[in-house]
């Protein structure tokens, strides 16, 4: 687990030592991603340097040291992630070419050799890991950047002037002279919506992110138009599944347990502690489980997070699980007070706006994983968009079973009655949730689609339109056709978009942010493509019934724990922010939303977003997700205003919209 950020710039070969130089800096504002050690490589005459920081898991010695050449010294690698097949790998290439000189056992060796061997893409194509990667070929003098097939590790490009630049975070492309730090109305209004930045955008117009399962090449000729391209495609691994449904070749729960147990397997080797996330829910609970007979007795080490606040906390429920399964165990309680003293890192941990209010809690339990003596945790994510955990699948479907029992002729005139009726209603009893719920049903009425549900649940909040200066606001980013599965069941539709955009642009950035800002690596087993392609073989009705799903997983689970340890109803990883927000918090949010700071750049529309705060913190009225979207990216604003410009002091930062 590691990072590293690198440009391709022809100004390379007449000024070598400036760019050694830069590229330094751009490297060390990733120290935390990889504290034990640092590299750098260039190739003069192609006009390419990559820099490096390694956290030491496989081959601690300095074998592993990155940016690594190949044997051949045709390729240089800079892999951020971990290849958990390597020896399976390493063995296909001595079988297929012989005896190699290996210099050490590191996956990036083997991985390096790999590309060397096969090529860039075959070799990713028999890879199982998390990555993201740049390779350059000093043959050919071509640049491939790629990202594992579900995004768990992030990779980011743009152009900075004549430079193209690559990092594993944005932070690290601040330092370059020409970094254009222009705002991005467009993502802008969907973080809004959204909370977070989805698909290949990112906050800044001049960047973007390598979309999850893709690849991007350049060399001289195509540096300027280069796109990228998919190796894996979710949507493609959905359709075979279903397509293997409908010949009736679906899949079973001992195969999906043989792919489980594998994957955690896969998941402990390291040459460094491991330890667990066990929040006593079902995935975690399962993976601590797995862990624990895999293990000498009492060496797995379990961490947890509990709230002050009663309803939010499950530190109990773990406490059970950690009990019966034998682990080492460790928890931290948490309030306003230790939610206060993390809030100033957030901007700089997530480097773009981000509004997943578990933030807080996964900060603090990555930290507390470190100071456990661990450096590498595996955690359950993956578990309920694979297999249909969330409550929001089975009320989708009761939903729309009830508008679907509607004449079709009856929907339009009561999706009008309900809307006409909503504001109205809202205003006489000053219920913002009221206007909401029966918002929310007028549009269903109009729109059966399972997509639309899920568009209107994960929104959660007021349109962008309605607090942005700007008037021209694009439509949701969740209509996109990449999201929509097209095929199958509510269920399934929208499980995929889940997969395709929650999962990957919020779920797994918390928690790459969250682990690597503590120098720790997260390895999450239910994410294994394996896993993720054997599920889409199952129907939904393997996956959940009578409102409860992970089916399979909760069978695997019950032959290692009690059904009445684990068995309750969902409880989410959030944190109470609205709670905080009107107590300890309230200063901290008044100084965010107050006029001359929501005025201090010119995106926001100042007078509706004072209303929705005093709504929130006079009125009482329940705008917790908007709030909190809002005070995130003005922390955001203000915090990365500084960065930018420490960064380079000379460059005035621009918040235009671009």
């Amino acid at each position: 687990m590691c990072g590293f950020a690198g440009m391709l710039d022809p100004t390379i070969r007449s000024d070598a030592s400036s760019a050694q130089r830069l590229v330094a800096t751009m490297r060390d504002r990733l120290t935390h991603r990889g504290p034990d050690d640092a590299g750098l490589w260039l190739d003069r005459q192609g006009g390419f340097a990559v820099g490096f920081r390694r956290l030491a898991i496989v081959d601690l010695s300095a074998a592993g040291h990155q940016p690594m050449l190949s044997a051949s010294g045709r390729y240089a690698m800079a892999l951020n992630g971990e290849i958990y097949n390597h020896a399976e790998l390493r063995a296909e290439i001595e079988a297929a070419f012989g005896p190699r000189p290996w210099r050490g056992h590191s996956d990036t060796e083997v991985l390096t050799e790999a590309v060397a061997l096969w090529g860039v893409e075959a070799a990713l194509g028999r890879v199982n890991g998390m990555f993201a990667l740049a390779v350059w070929d000093r043959a050919t003098r071509a640049l491939w950047l790629a990202r594992d097939r579900i995004g768990e590790k992030p990779l980011y490009y743009g152009r900075a002037g004549r430079a193209f630049v690559f990092a594993s975070e944005l932070k690290a492309l601040w330092p370059h002279p020409r970094f254009d730090a222009s705002i991005d109305a467009g993502a802008l209004a969907a973080y809004l919506q959204l909370g977070y930045v989805p698909g290949g955008q990112t906050i800044f117009g001049a960047v973007s992110k390598l979309r999850p399962g893709h690849l991007l090449r350049l060399d001289p000729d195509s540096a300027a138009t280069a796109q990228p391209r998919a190796y894996w495609c979710l949507k493609a691994a959905a359709h075979r599944g279903l397509d293997d449904q409908a010949a009736g070749r679906t899949a079973d729960a001992d195969e999906v347990a043989a792919v489980v147990d594998d994957a955690v397997r896969l998941r402990m080797a390291a040459d460094v502690p491991v330890g667990a996330f066990l929040s006593g829910g079902i995935d975690s609970s399962l993976v601590t489980a797995l862990m624990t007979r895999a293990a000498p007795p009492g060496a797995v080490r379990s961490f947890s997070i509990g709230f002050e606040a009663a309803p939010w906390d499950e530190a109990g429920h773990a406490r059970t699980v950690a009990t019966h399964l034998g682990t080492s165990h460790a928890e931290a309680r948490i309030g306003a007070r230790e939610a206060m003293a993390v809030l100033a890192d957030l901007p700089a941990i997530y480097d773009e706006p981000f509004a997943d209010d578990s933030m807080v809690p996964t900060t603090l339990l990555c930290r507390l994983a470190r100071q456990g003596g661990v450096t590498v945790a595996l955690s359950g994510d993956g578990g309920d968009e694979l297999f249909a955990g969330y409550d929001r699948y089975p009320d989708a479907a009761r939903w729309l079973a009830r508008r679907d029992a509607l004449p079709a002729a009856a929907r339009p005139l009561a999706s009008a009655f309900v809307r006409g009726v909503a504001q109205p209603l809202a205003r006489r009893w000053g219920s913002p949730r009221l206007a909401r719920r029966l918002g929310f049903l007028g549009a269903l009425l109009a729109d059966g689609r399972a997509e639309r549900f899920n568009e209107l649940l994960m929104t959660q909040g007021t349109e962008p339109g309605a607090l942005m200066a700007a008037s021209d606001v694009p439509r949701h980013p969740l209509l996109s056709p990449e999201y929509g599965l097209e095929r199958s069941t509510a269920i399934d539709r929208m499980t995929f978009m889940d997969s395709a955009s929650y999962l990957t642009d919020d779920i797994l950035v918390k928690v790459d942010r969250a682990s690597m800002a503590a120098s720790l690596e997260v390895r999450c087993p239910l994410l294994d493509h394996r896993l993720i392609e054997l599920s889409w073989r199952l129907p939904t009705a393997a996956k959940t019934a009578g409102g409860v799903g992970k089916l399979p997983l909760r069978e695997m689970l019950y032959r290692h724990v009690p059904r009445v340890a684990v068995d309750r109803p969902k409880q989410g990883f959030g944190a109470p922010v609205g709670l905080w927000l009107r107590e300890e918090m309230r200063d901290w949010g008044e100084a965010l939303m107050s006029r001359q700071a929501l005025g201090s750049h010119g995106l926001l529309d100042v007078n509706a977003c004072r209303r929705v705060w005093n709504d929130f913190a006079v009125r009482g009225r329940p705008w917790n997700a908007v709030i909190w979207r809002l005070l995130m990216f003005q922390a955001w604003h203000a915090a990365m205003t500084a960065a930018t410009v420490q960064a380079v002091p000379e460059r005035t930062y621009s918040a235009s919209a671009a």
